[in-house]
């Protein structure tokens, strides 16, 4: 009897044991997903705050060039006076 109730503990001890493993496991592939939805949420990221960038530069230069023809547009007509 004392046998039987030995084997019946190492059988759990062997279950237990997997069951462990398999959920480090588990844990584990849900870390390395998780590393990869941030890091494509980051480059994402990233790359939205380039296009604001440029686009704000874009939109600067375009004004920069309204305002130098306007002043020149000006100084050609104070000078024809």
């Amino acid at each position: 009897m004392e046998q039987e109730a030995k084997g019946r503990l190492e059988r759990q001890k062997i279950t237990d044991e997997a069951e462990a493993e398999r959920a480090r496991k588990e844990l584990l592939e849900l870390q390395a997903q998780s590393a990869a939805v941030e890091s494509t949420g980051q480059a994402k990221a990233e790359a939205q705050s380039r296009a604001e960038a440029a686009r704000i530069e874009g939109e600067a230069a375009v004004q920069q060039a309204k305002l130098k023809a306007e002043a020149a547009k000006i100084q050609a007509v104070s000078l024809s006076f």
